[in-house]
């Protein structure tokens, strides 16, 4: 990236000064047309002066004698201002000539100079300001893909939108766009498609919290009169719903009443769970209210990750590791990858992993570097393997205690960190297939992750949206039906 830099600012100074030598150059005028310029305006004031004494004798003002008095004075004025200037133009020469022209040479060097000078500075503080000189190379390929990805989420979506303008009343399809809207940003027509859903299948808590919460996004985070009336409902629903009391806490405390806000935040953490991933939040947001300086984070207990998530795990790394092998990937995916193959006990596939990230990423030392420091980090050596040698890498029962020691130390995390990661990797390739399209082998560990993390209605929603993604693919449909009866999901939605 640096060798981009230095090639690029050699080439705009090549090109400022191949326009500032020819303008730096001086001027030099020739004796010869100085002076003839010199006598040029000479006639011209004798021509006039012969004028205006024919002038005064038409009009009687002088006599003929006087009028050729005057013609012939003139005329001696003329020949003694030629011999004076071919005499100066002599004894001065070509150097003298070309003084009277160096004060506008001056001027004309310092406005090219300022003016070429300028360019390249003020095109570097354009882009500072406007470029985006952090992000990452495409390729034409890269940008296609995603091209062709948006046009895809765009195409389904307008999809369900017309079949929703022909039948409105038809819930499935609200459900499908509601959460593809919030997170393209389309805060108002989520809100609209939350509240279709509740008139279709009834309010339910949790719809009356996300329309709510639509509508605060929408507001720039304020809690508008309307959502603050969803959002009191859904808590007349279920006093237990954790979203509807945060909101309400937030309404409190943008109105200026700090009581009521501590008091709906104090009663949410005592109903919480101890391992509640909105704790912290909580908590720090009930300190900040009480002018106390925020709470040390205390680790959970380390509860047992069930067998399913594990699975899930391991299948979203087993994809990513496809996919990086077959179309490469940023320096944060090569690094996500080494990461989870050693915290899954998998030392050898991790070093294959960062002896493939350093063919892969040789064109970015910077990502290289940052791949690098993360695998030391984890325990690998410099040459890419782990700590001790292959040859001492344990086998057999040895190797399964060793990666059953690593998922101890995965289920010994703090419960919300382990949340996070796990939600944090479904979340990528949610988005990922929601902007780019994927495989059907991709769409259905989406579907079995969200089944696994006990999401029900979001598995039911990925379902929905693989079999319209994949509906030229008959093949993969089936599989997808498959798919949903092995998970006890819903069938095809009828059209």
């Amino acid at each position: 990236m640096t060798a981009i830099w230095f090639i690029l600012a050699a080439m705009t100074a090549a090109a400022v000064l191949g326009l500032l030598w020819p303008l730096s150059r001086r001027a030099i005028v020739p004796a010869g047309e100085t002076g003839g310029a010199a006598i040029a305006t000479e006639t011209a004031f004798y021509e006039d002066q012969i004028a205006e004494i024919a002038r005064d004798l038409d009009r009687g003002l002088i006599a003929p004698e006087e009028a050729e008095s005057a013609k012939a004075e003139a005329a001696r004025r003329l020949l003694r201002a030629s011999r004076e200037v071919t005499r100066e133009t002599e004894e001065a020469g070509t150097v003298e000539a070309a003084r009277p022209a160096e004060p506008r040479l001056r001027r004309r060097r310092a406005a090219s100079a300022f003016a070429v000078s300028t360019i390249p500075l003020v095109a570097l503080i354009a882009y500072g300001l406007y470029g985006s000189p952090e992000l990452p190379a495409q390729t034409e390929a890269d940008r296609q893909a995603a091209r062709g990805g948006a046009d895809e989420l765009m195409k389904a979506v307008g999809q369900i939108e017309a079949r929703l303008a022909r039948d409105p009343n038809d819930a499935r399809g609200w459900a499908v766009l509601a959460p593809v809207y919030m997170r393209t940003g389309r805060f108002d027509e989520a809100a609209r498609a939350y509240g279709n859903i509740a008139r279709l299948k009834g309010e339910t808590a949790d719809l009356l919290a996300d329309q709510g919460e639509a509508l605060t996004a929408a507001a720039d985070g304020t809690v508008t009169p309307e959502a603050k009336a969803l959002f009191e409902k859904a808590q007349a629903k279920d006093p237990n719903a954790p979203k509807p009391r945060f909101y309400l806490a937030r309404a409190a405390e943008q109105a200026g009443e700090t009581g009521e806000a501590i008091r709906q935040l104090t009663t949410l953490e005592a109903a919480s769970p101890p391992d509640a991933p909105w704790l912290g939040v909580v908590r720090q947001t009930l300190a900040r209210l009480k002018g106390e300086p925020e709470p040390p984070a205390t680790p959970s207990a380390a509860p047992k990750i069930p067998a399913a998530q594990q699975a899930a795990i391991r299948g979203m790394v087993d994809g990513l590791d496809a996919r990086l092998k077959a179309g490469g990937g940023t320096p944060d995916e090569w690094l996500r990858l080494v990461r989870s193959r050693a915290v899954l006990g998998e030392h050898d596939q991790a070093a294959a992993a960062l002896a493939r990230a350093r063919t892969a990423l040789a064109g970015d030392p910077q990502g290289l570097a940052q791949v690098e420091q993360g695998a030391r980090a984890i325990g690998l050596d410099p040459e890419g393997g782990p700590g001790r040698s292959a040859e001492t890498a344990p086998s057999g029962p040895a190797a399964r205690a060793e990666t059953e020691a690593a998922m101890a130390a995965v289920r010994a995390m703090p419960q919300a960190e382990r949340d996070a990661a796990i939600r944090g990797m479904v979340d990528g390739l949610d988005r990922r297939l929601a902007a780019r399209g994927g495989t059907p082998d991709e769409w259905m560990r989406l579907v079995r992750s969200y089944s696994a993390l006990g999401e029900r209605d979001q598995a039911i929603k990925a379902l929905d949206r693989a079999r319209m993604a994949l509906a030229a693919n008959g093949e993969a449909v089936a599989r997808l039906d498959g798919l949903a009866r092995e998970l006890d999901l819903p069938g095809k939605a009828a059209p």
